[in-house]
């Protein structure tokens, strides 16, 4: 992992800027508890599909084949992290 956007628009950079560091996972997404939740309704709720392998093919594809898990979240999203220790 790159500690900084390595070009403008970057995901990974974006998220770094905004103060999330390696090791950080997903504690809560608008208030609702993420922790234990699978990992493809984390994504469906950040409405994300990029490092998601359902979506690998094609977004409509695997929708039709699997469904969501979740509705994306309502905008503005608050994503809360925490570091699990270990």
């Amino acid at each position: 992992i790159i500690p900084k956007s390595r070009y403008p628009g970057d995901p990974q950079g974006q998220a770094f800027s905004g103060g999330v560091k390696a090791g950080y996972v997903v504690k809560s997404i608008n208030g609702e508890d993420a922790l234990t939740a699978d990992f493809g309704k984390i994504m469906d709720l950040l409405d994300d599909e990029v490092a998601d392998p359902r979506f690998s093919k094609s977004t409509a594809l695997a929708i039709e084949k699997q469904g969501r898990m979740a509705e994306p979240a309502a905008t503005p999203i608050t994503v809360v992290y925490t570091e699990i220790p270990g």
